[in-house]
């Protein structure tokens, strides 16, 4: 079930906006619209915020939260982009509920964390002064938890390996603004796990670092 977690931080449809805006700013309306050279090699070091989509059996889990980053790739001139990515989001403690049916009810914290990497596949479109790179990634998430004193086959969780790991697809975008070496940008994924016992989710982020 969907949660209010879908949403997109404000903060990153606000700086996303800004960024639109500051390069409109600049265009001359007499001049034919300058765009930027897109090939070459990108090293940016990211940082943002993420929330999981779903609950797992009954369980808010929520391994993203605040994190950070790296990511690397080639962009051919023609807007191609091979690249990879390693991202480590800190998550937090959230409070659970559990009635079971047979013994008394539970209640318990569920502390989890993260990290996905994995390779990138991406489109790249110069637009004026902005880079559009529309990208899917395949990789592995590894989710560590901890329930407390309170057993996980007792929260029908028991078959679940710790860490948690498992393949994830990662369709995203992002806006990028390259002026000569520097690379400036905001964008998102969202991270469709395919093992169950992960929960999917959006990771929104601010790119910094530079073009080669």
């Amino acid at each position: 079930m969907l949660r209010r977690g879908l949403a997109l931080p404000s903060w990153l449809i606000a700086t996303t906006l800004l960024f639109v805006r500051v390069a409109c700013a600049q265009a001359a309306p007499t001049t034919a619209p300058h765009l930027p050279a897109i090939g070459g090699v990108y090293l940016l070091a990211t940082a943002g915020y993420g929330d999981n989509t779903q609950d797992i059996r009954g369980m808010n889990l929520a391994p993203y939260s605040a994190g950070f980053g790296l990511n690397a790739g080639f962009t051919f001139e023609f807007g191609l982009h091979l690249g990879a990515y390693f991202d480590y989001s800190l998550g937090r403690t959230t409070a659970q509920h559990y009635d079971a049916l047979v013994g008394r009810p539970l209640d318990y914290d569920a502390d989890t964390s993260s990290w996905s990497s994995g390779v990138r596949f991406a489109f790249d479109v110069p637009l004026h002064l902005l880079v559009l790179r529309y990208s899917v990634g395949v990789g592995v998430t590894s989710m560590t938890w901890d329930f407390g004193d309170v057993d996980a086959s007792d929260v029908l969780y028991g078959d679940a390996s710790n860490p948690s790991v498992g393949i994830h697809f990662a369709p995203g975008l992002a806006l990028l603004w390259p002026h000569d070496r520097f690379v400036a940008g905001v964008g998102f994924d969202y991270l469709a796990q395919v093992n169950v016992t992960l929960p999917s989710g959006f990771l929104g982020r601010l790119f910094l670092g530079v073009k080669l």
